[in-house]
């Protein structure tokens, strides 16, 4: 019997590749025990939360926001104590609370100081390090600082993340371009395997009578404003008309009575350009052709969620309406599945990674429209399973080819979600991970 430590230095509730590591962990015969550590500023998911084989070790918050930290002098020094405060608690809880450990599944990004700081707890331990690469960190810390790849502190941050990341018992890779590239310009050293991103069973197709119980649920539970429920409602009864025909022809063709929903999920970072949305809504509120209305709810936490709900406020939508929640755990599956199209805003930070939100979208079965970059292409097929724009304009573009015709019994969105259905029989999580991670542990 083993014992696997599954470690991320992020919150668990929204960390949902490394919840379904731990999940998959736990059904595994040779694994005693499971122990993830990382915040919990969010609920577990309940397969975890209340799951014996599974104990959760939450790492307290640095009591000092770096966000409001504004003096330059004290940042290095803040930055540098933060550093240290989570890795002492790393070692402490993987030395000393966790007992026993054969294994350590790291997520990276954070690379620093989670690749570091289990480097010296494995070699201390005996236990073999197995990195899951989601992304470069130096990429994303280059992003947030706004400084170029030659700057002393992104230089130092890509030194740390090459020279600890590069030797381990095991890498997994989100994509083949980060593996490709990883394996020839770090000279990783271990087994290497590309274990592409897969949804949870959580995340299912919906019948459309499943999904109007949901969304009369999400109203009850999460709008309070008259005007969210007025849309809300127009979408319920879309959806309504939809199921009463569906053995005949549609009639309900740009009915401004009506609404569809589009659902993004961000985290209001630099990496995900919320003014590309905002910017394509301004053209479909004015284009004078389009009469049928759009919900677009929007999930997440971030740093510019405040500024961009106050420009969304400035605009005085009428065919539009943009609302923000955080939602529970559980519901966000059923929001996904009761949506009619996804918008992703991901523009990765080093090209090579892919967003899981995505992924999770597929999971419903919903058609996503993602914007471009490097390696979107190895998640997001053109034209069957979703659409990819460039810029504002081609959004819009293809929210007034979607939404003009949104009712017609033989529309892109119809075609896009069947192929999702048939890619979601036979391309699940568990099928993947046992054939490619669960070999790794003995």
């Amino acid at each position: 019997m083993v014992n696997v430590a599954v470690v991320v230095l992020g919150d668990i509730g929204r960390s949902p590749r490394m919840t379904y590591h731990a999940l998959s962990l736990s059904n595994m015969p040779a694994v005693d025990k499971v122990h993830m550590v990382g915040y919990s500023e969010t609920k577990a998911h309940p397969l975890i939360a209340n799951n014996d084989k599974v104990d959760i070790h939450p790492i307290r918050v640095f009591p000092i926001s770096m966000s409001r930290t504004k003096s330059l002098l004290l940042w290095p020094f803040i930055s540098v104590a933060k550093v240290l405060y989570q890795i002492i608690q790393l070692m402490w809880i993987l030395l000393f609370v966790c007992r026993n450990i054969n294994y350590v599944l790291v997520q990276s990004p954070p690379a620093i100081p989670t690749v570091f700081a289990l480097q010296i707890i494995c070699f201390l331990c005996r236990c073999k390090l197995i990195i899951d690469w989601h992304n470069l960190g130096y990429t994303l810390l280059q992003l947030s600082l706004s400084k170029s790849e030659r700057h002393p502190i992104i230089r130092v941050a890509k030194w740390i993340e090459r020279v600890f990341g590069r030797c381990a018992y095991a890498h997994l890779f989100v994509t083949e371009a980060m593996k490709d590239y990883l394996s020839t310009q770090w000279n990783l050293k271990g087994t290497l395997k590309v274990f592409h991103d897969k949804a949870s069973p959580i995340f299912k197709n919906l019948q459309i009578s499943e999904q109007i119980e949901f969304l009369e649920e999400f109203k009850q539970n999460y709008l309070s404003d008259a005007k969210d429920e007025q849309f809300l409602q127009m979408v319920i009864d879309n959806k309504k008309q939809r199921l009463n025909n569906t053995t005949s022809k549609q009639k309900n063709v740009g009915d401004e009575n009506l609404a569809s929903l589009i659902i993004s999920s961000t985290s209001w970072t630099e990496d995900e350009d919320f003014s590309v949305l905002l910017r394509s809504i301004k053209d479909y509120e004015v284009d004078s052709q389009l009469k049928h209305r759009l919900l677009f709810i929007i999930t997440g936490k971030g740093p510019k969620k405040d500024y961009y709900l106050e420009e969304i406020r400035k605009l005085n939508l009428q065919k539009c309406r943009v609302i923000s929640v955080w939602l529970e755990s559980r519901d966000y599956p059923l929001l996904l599945g009761s949506a009619d199209v996804g918008v992703s805003l991901h523009n990765s930070s080093s090209g090579i990674d892919l967003p899981m939100k995505v992924v999770d979208m597929f999971g419903c079965c919903l058609p996503v429209l993602a914007v471009n970059f490097k390696a979107i292409n190895e998640l997001v097929q053109h034209e069957r399973n979703g659409l990819i724009f460039n810029d504002s304009k081609q959004l819009y573009s293809y929210l007034k080819r979607l939404f003009s015709t949104f009712n017609s019994s033989n529309n892109t969105l119809s075609q896009m979600k069947q192929s999702l259905i048939q890619d979601r029989k036979v391309n699940t999580w568990e099928s993947s991970w046992n054939s490619i991670v669960s070999p790794l542990i003995n």
